[in-house]
Formats: C-alpha cells, structure tokens, sequence
C-alpha cells in the first residue's frame, strides 16, 4: 500500500461519514432547542395565567373586604341593598376605599358588580353611588375562561346563605345587612377550581376575658405575733425553727 500524501484529500466515505456525524448533531440540537422552546412557552404561558388569577384574587378580595352598609337608589328610584347577590353568581355591592388620585370631584364610596358573560368574569362600577338611567358605568375583564362563580354568604347566625340579602321581617335591616364572611369560588378553563374565603364587615372577634389569676397561698415565711415564723396551714406544722411535714423532715 502507498502511503497517502500531503496534499491529498478525503475519500467518499469520510466525507459521507462526517456528514451523518455533522446530521446526527444537528438533529439532536434542534430537537433540544425545540424542547427547550416548548418549555419557555409553556412556561410563560402558565406565568401569564397565574398573573391573571393573582390580579382577579386580589381585585374580588378587596372589593369583598371593603364592604359598607350603604343602600342606594337605583335608575328606577327604588331602593336597593346595601349588598344584593343572586344564586347565580351576580353580584353587585356598596364599597369603600375607592382612591381618587387624579383629585376628581366624586365619593371614595363606589357601587361594584360582578357577573359572568361569554366564558369572562366582568366587573362594573358607577362613577356615582345612586343612579340616574342615564349614569354612564365602566366595565372590565377581570378573568378570561371562566366557567362558573360561585357565591356563599355567612349570616349573623353563622349559616351559609346562596343569596344576599337573608330574610328579615323589616324591609330596612336588609338593606343594611352585610355578612359575616363571604366566599366565592372561581371554576376556571385550565386551573379548575380556585376558592377564596374573605372575612367580610359583620364578622366579630370575640377574645376572651382576662381574669385574675385567684389568690394562691403566700411565699415565704410568715411571722406569728411574736416575730417568729407562724406554721403553715394545711398538714404542715412547726417545730422550732424548722418545718416538718407528714413522712419526712424538712431544713
């Protein structure tokens, strides 16, 4: 056999070698670039969504948290609750805090509702507490793939009650009434069910009295009449200057 010489190249088969090789390597990078891909994107994907359900969670704890006994006077002139909620999930309530950062001429108190339409949970206020037909509101989309909410509320009397206001003989207690504790629930698309319970105005903290401690028996020696020390009570008895008690002496 000759000896290949310097200035020779490669033969067929090295080079159809190293293509399979240079094949084999490619493929093997663009199947890891594509999972790693895959996984940026699902990622991603399930951060937006569990923003989105924080934001919703923070949003209907607030509104929930801040309830007021404040009825209002609706676009037909009646009177309405303070808080009027339906079995199926519509909700519309009297709240605080509502910030004014732009100093506009309004209440901080502002009247919010809550419904389901077309897979999306809908928030809506009125710039004004009691409406005219003709008070203009504003709606948001607080959740996109929503399948069902869910309402319960606590009465004073501790039960659970699928609709606000509970019966009352006077027409005026229900509008003012508010319940102890509110919870909802929120079935989602992809997350299933998430569920809040959000401690509402009427619930009341009891605490338990503190009582003094009872008088116990007094430490340390006690002095008869004439300076020395007086014998306890109980089975103790004195001997001298030292206490003997039944079975055994003590120093």
């Amino acid at each position: 056999m000759t000896s290949r010489g310097r200035g020779a190249g490669f033969t067929l088969l090295e080079l159809l070698i190293a293509v399979a090789i240079f094949s084999l390597l490619a493929t093997a990078c663009y199947r890891l670039f594509k999972s790693v891909s895959r996984t940026h994107e699902v990622s991603s994907a399930l951060w937006e969504q569990n923003g989105d359900i924080q934001r919703a969670l923070l949003i209907l704890n607030k509104d929930f948290a801040q309830l007021i006994p404040r009825p209002i006077r609706n676009e037909f002139g009646d009177k309405e609750a303070s808080l009027v909620a339906a079995s199926n999930g519509n909700v519309v309530m009297s709240k605080a805090g509502w910030r004014n950062f732009t100093g506009e001429k309004r209440s901080n108190l502002q009247r919010v509702g809550y419904r389901v339409d077309g897979g999306r949970l809908i928030r809506r206020y009125w710039n004004t507490m009691d409406r005219a037909p003709d008070t203009p509101y504003v709606e948001q989309v607080v959740l996109d793939n929503v399948q069902g909410f869910v309402l319960r509320f606590r009465d004073e009397k501790k039960r659970w009650q699928n609709s606000w206001p509970p019966s009352s003989d006077k027409q005026s207690e229900r509008l003012l009434m508010l319940p102890s504790a509110v919870e909802y629930t929120i079935e989602h698309q992809r997350l299933g069910k998430v569920q809040q319970l959000v401690v509402g105005p009427g619930f009341v903290f009891k605490e338990q009295e503190a009582k003094p401690p009872a008088p116990g028996p007094q430490s340390g020696p006690q002095s008869g009449p004439d300076g020395r020390p007086a014998p306890p009570s109980g089975d103790e008895t004195s001997s001298g200057d030292a206490t003997i008690y039944p079975g055994g002496a003590g120093g």
